[in-house]
């Protein structure tokens, strides 16, 4: 039990502080939009919230926040306990460690196939920039698994691949280990599922309204699904939303029977995903269409330029020798 109540803490610690944070600061998570370009002209800080919370990451992040400072809260009699198989602290948590998966699973899937499919490529690295596709993609790739490239302009791809790493594996993995360290009640198996999915439809039917509100697709991914036909959109959807139900299920199936083996299989996969398949790393890299070579000690190894047009390399390094 005195396991039980530090971790506990300690993840209350890791989650609540951004979860606060985020209702008032934008983060890496923040859907870039157009203000006026909006379909309502809605206030400026409406519209930001808007953004913010568009992401799947996001919401995740405040339900795993929520559910363990409600946790907290409940060992240390401030919440009321109740009894049963009717818990509403149980089906929370059920919603939230199938939502957390999702994220984290669909997330570095995703970025295990092309990491602009999660990653707006050209909201990092704004076309004004002028840099080359290649050089892009090897930023990319860095930026999300690593290594980070030695020239000092590409410095910003470590705090990015620790934020991602944090929100995306960190986060959500620490109600899989709560499933490990601490008891939890099984509730009737139609409501979890149901709730779930719910919660799922729910979710689905806020994003599409954030894009519409900001004209803005909240994921690369959900524009490639469009691009495709509305037809292949909704059979996505349909893959995701069954996708979704087998994670409750999982979730279910370790509480009842997996134990601590079974939930370790999702800590151990989704570990190694956000570390980029090591040590298959450079094979991802070639899958990727890049230069594991390269990768490792950086783009000017390569002796190609990073640049579209040599005015734009030249402007990049008079600033540089400027600063």
């Amino acid at each position: 039990m005195a396991l039980v109540q530090v971790f506990r803490g300690i993840a209350a610690i890791l989650t609540v502080p951004c979860a606060i944070l985020s209702f008032f600061h934008s983060s890496p998570e923040k859907v870039k939009y157009v203000e006026d370009k909006v379909a309502l002209p809605l206030p400026k800080r409406l519209l930001s919230f808007v953004s913010q919370f568009a992401h799947l990451t996001i919401v995740s992040h405040e339900l795993t926040s929520g559910y363990f400072a409600c946790a907290v809260l409940r060992e240390c009699g401030l919440l009321k306990a109740s009894t049963g198989s009717n818990d509403w602290l149980e089906l929370y948590f059920v919603v939230a460690t199938s939502v957390g998966l999702f994220v984290a699973f669909v997330f570095w899937g995703s970025a295990l196939i092309d990491p602009a499919l999660m990653a707006p490529v050209d909201v990092i690295l704004p076309p004004r920039y002028q840099l080359c596709p290649d050089f892009k993609q090897h930023l990319l790739f860095g930026a999300m698994f690593g290594p980070t490239d030695p020239e000092p302009a590409c410095r910003w791809q470590t705090p990015f691949r620790l934020f991602m790493q944090y929100i995306h594996t960190l986060c959500p993995l620490l109600l899989v280990v709560d499933m490990m360290v601490a008891q939890h009640s099984l509730g009737p198996a139609d409501m979890e599922i149901n709730t779930t999915l719910c919660f799922a439809w729910c979710y689905l039917s806020w994003n599409l309204f954030c894009w519409w509100l900001l004209q803005t697709p909240p994921y690369p991914l959900q524009k490639r699904f469009f691009e495709l036909g509305a037809a292949w959109a909704v059979f996505a959807y349909s893959v995701l939303s069954i996708f979704a139900m087998a994670l409750c299920i999982y979730t279910r199936w370790v509480r009842a029977a997996g134990g601590a083996l079974g939930a370790t299989f999702s800590v151990a996969l989704v570990i190694w995903a956000s570390t980029g398949l090591q040590p298959w790393r450079g094979e991802l890299a070639r899958f990727q269409g890049l230069d594991p070579e390269v990768l490792v000690k950086g783009w000017q190894a390569g002796g190609r330029s990073a640049f579209l047009t040599k005015e734009a390399e030249m402007e990049f390094l008079s600033q540089n020798k400027a600063s």
